[in-house]
């Protein structure tokens, strides 16, 4: 036996299992989806109306304050910020030889 007659069997094999299954299928009888529709019914209610609500004077002042003074605030800068962890990838290969960092595959080098 080669590799075609071998694989020609394996196709014909899974050609009738696959053909076997599908008919098996259409063989068995459907359930009765009509009967038990409305027992698998999930209902939601909702417990709370919805309500308008109004703003009042004092509810727009303050507002109109917090605006205000977050456009007067000075922003203190913390200047240029550097990575402390960064390597470039020459170092990298050369704290893996020396044992510094631990590692969990092989690099080949």
């Amino acid at each position: 036996m080669n590799w075609n007659q071998f694989i020609l069997y394996l196709l014909v094999a899974y050609f009738i299992y696959y053909l076997i299954n599908i008919l098996l299928d259409l063989l068995r009888p459907k359930p009765m989806y009509a009967e038990n529709s409305g027992q698998e019914e999930l209902t939601f209610f909702e417990e709370h109306q919805p309500e308008t609500v109004v703003e009042n004077d004092v509810q727009k002042e303050e507002k109109k304050s917090k605006a205000a003074s977050s456009n007067n605030r000075q922003t203190i800068s913390s200047g240029l910020i550097h990575a402390t962890g960064g390597v470039s990838l020459k170092q990298l290969f050369s704290l893996a030889q020396s044992d510094l960092i631990e590692f969990t595959k092989t690099i080949p080098y």
